[in-house]
Formats: structure tokens, sequence, C-alpha cells
């Protein structure tokens, strides 16, 4: 499975957030890091993330999304976790399906983890999507939404 992340930080940089992870990797430690410009794998998908709490840490690729600003920003970053998530999901076999409470589902929000398999009660994105699709789009926005362009980019991998 892939979980998204928000970092919940609306004054840091990709940059910095990032390195306060190098000096923090016993307690928080995702995959990578993604804003409107980047995508920064900081460790081997392989390995285990301390993103998510158990027993989702074992069994997914994990990543922040940086605070944005602007609706060009928003949607370019959306676009880039998205397509993260789907070329993930293709590297390791996976089909596009949301969380479910049964525990099945391939995109995960770390709200969902909190919601269906416990151990964490973060309930990030989706404050952040909310917040920032109502301000620049003056809509919401959820991990359905989310699918939707996770699909579309994985439907563009071969």
């Amino acid at each position: 499975m892939v979980v998204v992340h928000e970092t919940a930080n609306p004054n840091d940089s990709i940059w910095g957030e990032i390195n306060y992870e190098k000096q923090h990797y016993d307690s928080a430690f995702v995959h990578a890091f993604v804003d409107d410009n980047n995508i920064i794998q900081i460790s081997d998908t392989d390995h285990e993330a301390w993103g998510a709490a158990y027993p989702a840490n074992g069994r997914a690729v994990q990543f922040e999304q940086v605070e944005v600003y602007g609706a060009w920003n928003f949607a370019r970053e959306l676009v880039n976790a998205a397509y993260y998530t789907a070329y993930n999901m293709r590297k390791y076999g996976l089909t596009p399906s949301l969380a479910q409470s049964n525990g099945t589902g391939t995109l995960w929000s770390h709200h969902n983890v909190s919601q269906y398999l416990g151990g964490t009660d973060h309930t990030d994105p989706d404050g952040y999507w909310s917040n920032r699709a109502s301000r620049y789009f003056g809509t919401g926005y959820n991990m359905s939404d989310f699918l939707q362009l996770v699909n579309y980019e994985y439907s563009k991998l071969s």
C-alpha cells in the first residue's frame, strides 16, 4: 500500500523537512517528500518507514507532502504526489484502490490508517487538502479525488 501524509508544518520547506527527518529518523521516517517542484526519495522503499504506526509501517511506501501556497503550486504538488504513488504501485504490482475498513486497498491516507488499522490518531492530509482546495478552487478535495489522479498517472506508466 501507499500512505499519503502531510507535514502539518506551514512554514517549512521540503529541505527543512528532509533535514528534520534525517535527524529524527528513529522516531519519524518516510520514504519521500513531495512539493510542487520536487519528488525527493530519501530511502529505498523496501526499508520499513516509521510514519503511520504498526501495521501500516511494515507494508507501506510512505511520503510526506510539504505545505505549498498558490493554486498552481497546490495542483502541481497533487500531480507529483499522484505520480509518485502510481509509480510505486506499478513497481510493486499494485492496482490503485481506496483503503477499506477491512484493511484492503492500496491507497491510504494517514487518516485512513487511524480509522481502519489504528495505532495512530492523525488525520492528514484531509485538512490540508480541504483548506487548499477550498481556498484556491472553491471546492473540496479528498482521497476519492486523489484516486482519480493516481489512476490517470498509473495509466500513463508502461
